[in-house]
């Protein structure tokens, strides 16, 4: 039975921005962080943490601009967001460890896998690689191209979630609701991640491939893929090309879920996750 006590707010000052993670605890020294998507906080996991606590300290970061850290005027770089996850690290005292990013969250930790070989034990990408196809691409930017300006209530914002968003469960969008959301001055709930993360989408996004290509090539500890079965975002010419680059890298299916394998199918990534964290890490030089 999963320790289900809710975990601790806790901030960490790193690139001149004050950073909330959540910590689930856990007995054991062996650490895993977890980061969310895009628009999304560390609360995503919520429904997930629990089921690792028995074997792991379990940490959740909010990444700049997301959940109740800070924004910035600096932008979104993904070498920014590398950064952040890299000197919260060091801060915490925690490397070397293991690491789960759904989607933004593990885009930007491929350049903290390239750039510190040592840093992390294994590495779990989300649905999501250095590179994301570009038909699904626009279709994401169709989608949040003109973002909603708020909602009169929270259960406004829970039954438009539940409409759009069949493969979740309607108790799972109910329970994350209060954590996507702040009050503003004018008494409507708005998202709480800054609206200038839109950008990453885009031209400037695109800019970032091949330096993420790179740095792909340079990973050594094991890596996991686990693509939504339904989800168009990796397109089979960019899983071959991330083959070819990682050659040991493992490609699991998670059934019935598009892009948001952590809500869509949560148990299927819990199985895979757990299976995957026992496969034994080559010792990497710190650099």
């Amino acid at each position: 039975m999963p320790n289900t006590a809710p975990p601790e707010d806790k901030w960490v000052k790193v690139n001149s921005l004050n950073l909330h993670y959540l910590d689930w605890g856990g007995a054991a020294r062996n650490v895993l962080l977890l980061l969310h998507g895009q628009g999304s906080n560390a609360h995503s996991f919520d429904h997930i943490a629990p089921s690792f606590r028995d074997d792991y300290r379990v940490l959740a970061l909010d990444q700049r601009g997301h959940g109740d850290s800070d924004h910035t005027r600096d932008g979104y770089a993904v070498t920014a967001f590398a950064s952040d996850i890299a000197r919260c690290a060091e801060a915490l005292g925690i490397i070397p460890f293991d690491l789960v990013g759904a989607s933004l969250g593990a885009r930007n930790a491929i350049p903290l896998a390239g750039e510190h070989a040592g840093y992390l034990k294994h590495f779990v990408c989300v649905d999501y690689g250095p590179e994301m196809d570009t038909e699904a691409a626009r279709a994401q930017i169709s989608r949040q191209g003109a973002p909603r300006r708020g909602w009169r209530s929270i259960e406004e914002y829970v039954l438009e979630r539940v409409q759009d968003s069949p493969r979740v469960q309607e108790s799972l969008i109910r329970a994350q609701a209060p954590h996507n959301l702040r009050l503003n001055y004018a008494g409507r709930y708005v998202a709480k991640s800054d609206p200038e993360l839109f950008w990453i989408n885009g031209g400037f996004g695109v800019r970032e491939v091949p330096a993420l290509w790179e740095q792909w090539a340079r990973i050594q500890c094991p890596v996991l893929e686990i693509k939504g079965a339904l989800s168009n975002y990796l397109s089979p010419a960019i899983l071959e090309r991330m083959r070819q680059l990682q050659p040991t890298m493992e490609l699991v299916e998670a059934p019935n879920s598009g892009h948001g394998v952590t809500s869509e199918n949560p148990d299927f990534l819990i199985r895979q996750v757990q299976r995957f964290l026992k496969r034994e890490s080559p010792v990497a030089t710190l650099r």
